[in-house]
């Protein structure tokens, strides 16, 4: 499945919104923040970066409760609905950006990366992105992570469509060497006999590998999730929630030893 090394540049768009819109997860939305703020340990009044955030139900919901968020996405098109959904005040900002050239030094007491949202670069720039996720937190905060588990695209079959959210039928291969899940998304517009074909493309770590990643980045694991029910991770889970928190001290520095595959 030939996929452009930069895909998520056209992916994010007035079709994706359509499809996965603001509408559909407000419950869904309040119970991921339920378990994110719990897991991430935050006081009343926290800071909290949620990168990306899409069109913004993690942003919104975090600062209906009383949290200082800022929102950061590459799309103009999520940010452009975020903006629409949340109205942005002392509390609430949504900012365009690239998540591999966030400049945040220690100023949020929390970070949450949600709904397959990490692992869209190369290698080398995952774990980049990773340490600047590290470097935007304060010594001792947490960051949540909402992943797919390898273990388990591993035992999905391959090139089977099944229905995603409306109006989308999606296809997975996932190359177990490389460590890739790619997909095709067909968007089945209403009314229309035109079908939109979209391609995506993340990369995924076992355990081991985000243990040592984390370290790498002066990060330290917490605990490994399978749901946002707080259940543990194990093999078989449909899912891998990473927390983390950044290292106190000489190993949170920058030069820390790059990660072994």
């Amino acid at each position: 499945m030939a996929v452009l090394r930069e895909w998520f540049r056209g992916f994010f768009d007035a079709t994706y919104l359509a499809s996965d819109g603001p509408a559909t997860h407000g419950k869904r939305a309040r119970a991921e923040i339920d378990f994110a703020t719990r897991a991430l340990a935050l006081r009343p009044g926290a800071r909290v970066l949620d990168v990306p955030c899409g069109f913004g139900r993690h942003s919104g919901e975090l600062a209906r409760r009383g949290y200082a968020v800022v929102g950061v996405d590459l799309s103009p098109t999520m940010l452009g609905a975020a903006r629409r959904a949340h109205r942005q005040d002392a509390r609430l900002r949504f900012v365009r950006g690239d998540m591999r050239r966030l400049a945040y030094r220690a100023e949020f007491d929390g970070l949450v990366c949600l709904f397959t949202s990490f692992g869209y670069f190369s290698e080398r720039e995952n774990v980049a992105t990773l340490r600047r996720f590290a470097r935007a937190l304060k010594p001792g905060a947490r960051l949540l992570i909402d992943h797919r588990n390898p273990h388990h695209d591993a035992t999905l079959p391959a090139h089977s469509w099944r229905r995603a959210e409306r109006g989308v039928l999606t296809s997975m291969a996932y190359d177990r060497k490389a460590g890739v899940h790619e997909s095709t998304w067909l968007f089945l517009r209403p009314g229309r006999s035109r079908v939109i074909r979209k391609a995506f493309r993340v990369r995924l770590w076992t355990l081991p590998q985000w243990r040592r990643r984390l370290r790498a980045a002066g990060l330290r694991l917490v605990r490994a999730y399978a749901d946002y029910r707080g259940r543990s991770y194990r093999r078989a889970s449909g899912r891998l929630l990473i927390l983390a928190e950044r290292v106190m001290g000489p190993r949170g520095r920058r030069g820390a030893a790059r990660p072994r595959p």
